[in-house]
């Protein structure tokens, strides 16, 4: 058997090629599908299928591109409901391809559709060696089930029984998951990216809460943010994703181009560093760190009807930032700054600024009282130790919390390394806060310093 495991960083994201001596297949393939081609190259094998755990929520999923680009068939759950041509499979429905059997297991919870793939190597004998476990079973944890919230309840109770189901199988499976720690499809994924049947059942959480009552409180509590493009991509790999070749190119954009393009209201993508965003940017845009987690956060709050526009690092990294957006199935950028900021503004262009403070200067801020001081971590991060007198907001979420706070008065963010308190700075300038200051470093910084952490209790 061949086999390779290939990770997307920023998503967590595990997808997999594995063969016989014939022939491949391919799971849970990004969008971004000459990975899978070249593996398979480098097997000297041809892609004979690709299959689909479940519609993922986190990411636009590949399926489409490798089917047309390679013609192959797509095999996916019959209860997803695909829009696309594809071979629908129910509970215990088997298929093989040259050596491989492949059994599809129903494991409702994560999502109404999600499934086991339980993979069987008749070279090696008739029992399944492994399964890929799409987000139902992650190593340590359980896809969450609260991604649709009218059937949360439903859905967790749904987990429940598919654990039941999982937990038959034998102790030397091995388990391959869609996604590890940094991924929101869970609550607290380890830094693994594969385990066993019986590591699982003897050390993760989900299999050992009793009765399903209790399950089902214990699963819906704590979860993180789910962002808001998750229901949007799960929906559009349903529905089958657009093929990347018939997106228009994003045009290089001289300074007055751009400019008519922003004042037409075209949102505008600042993907450099968040110092340099601090220092001077284009009114309006949004900050989000191209070496940060880009796909999640663009995701989570970039308008996905609306055009953008991209103002890069250099512009050697637009195929980086481009292969991030349509990760997230954000597929609307119009174009990109030709050359630099420093065009910009040589050219009298309007620019606005972000503020700086470092730890020591929050330090003797804290000591003043009565200063609005947002914490832009996840909860969970939050838990783990916060810095007093800060208020948790978490940078999402200050596009709807805005309205609380005076525009008027200062308003301070901060998180782990300043990325996504940059972001939370960005929101805020577009609503029209006059001083918003950044700390530079956040608890990281605060924490290296010797400064002390309060916990939740």
């Amino acid at each position: 058997m061949f086999f390779t495991q290939i990770y997307t960083p920023g998503l967590a994201h595990c997808s997999y090629v594995i063969g016989s001596q014939k022939e491949c297949l391919v799971i849970d393939p990004s969008r971004d599908i000459d990975r899978y081609i070249k593996a398979a190259d480098y097997y000297g094998l041809p892609i004979t299928a690709v299959l689909e755990t479940h519609l993922h929520a986190d990411f636009v999923s590949g399926h489409m591109e490798l089917s047309e680009k390679i013609d192959v068939p797509i095999i996916a759950p019959k209860a997803a409901n695909c829009s696309f041509p594809h071979t629908g499979l129910e509970n215990g429905e088997e298929l093989r391809l040259d050596t491989l059997v492949i059994k599809l297991l129903e494991t409702p919870g994560h999502t109404p559709e999600s499934s086991l793939f339980l993979i069987t190597d008749l070279e090696r004998g008739k029992e399944p060696l492994l399964v890929f476990s799409g987000d139902t079973l992650l190593v340590g944890d359980v896809g969450r089930p609260d991604l649709f919230p009218d059937l949360k309840k439903e859905l967790a109770e749904k987990l429940f029984d598919s654990l039941r189901k999982i937990e038959r199988l034998a102790d030397h499976v091995e388990v391959y998951p869609a996604h590890g720690m940094g991924s929101l499809c869970g609550r607290s994924l380890s830094a693994k990216l594969s385990t066993t049947m019986g590591i699982e059942r003897r050390y993760n959480y989900a299999f050992h809460i009793q009765p399903k009552e209790r399950f089902i409180k214990n699963i819906l509590e704590g979860m993180p943010e789910a962002p808001d493009h998750f229901s949007r991509c799960s929906e559009i790999n349903r529905l089958g994703p657009t093929l990347l070749s018939r997106l228009e190119e994003p045009k290089p954009l001289r300074v007055k181009d751009f400019y008519q393009r922003v004042e037409k209201g075209y949102s505008v993508i600042d993907a450099r560093d968040y110092l340099s965003f601090a220092a001077a940017h284009i009114p309006g845009s949004f900050s989000l760190n191209l070496k940060g987690n880009f796909s999640t956060f663009a995701g989570w709050v970039i308008p996905p009807d609306l055009p953008y526009l991209l103002v890069l690092p250099e512009e050697k990294y637009l195929e980086e930032a481009l292969t991030g957006l349509r990760r997230v199935g954000l597929d609307n950028t119009a174009g990109y700054l030709k050359g630099t900021m420093g065009d910009w503004i040589n050219e009298g262009m309007k620019t606005d600024q972000v503020e700086t403070f470092s730890i020591f200067q929050l330090q003797e801020l804290l000591k003043s009282g009565d200063n609005l001081i947002l914490d832009n971590r996840s909860w969970n991060e939050r838990e783990k130790g916060y810095i007093e007198g800060t208020l948790h907001v978490s940078a999402p979420d200050v596009r709807h919390r805005w309205q609380e706070w005076n525009t008027d008065k200062p308003i301070y963010t901060l998180c782990n390394t300043s990325n996504r308190s940059m972001l939370a700075a960005s929101l805020l300038k577009q609503k029209g806060f006059k001083r918003v200051i950044n700390v530079t470093g956040g608890t990281t910084a605060w924490e290296a310093a010797g400064l002390p952490m309060k916990r939740l209790s």
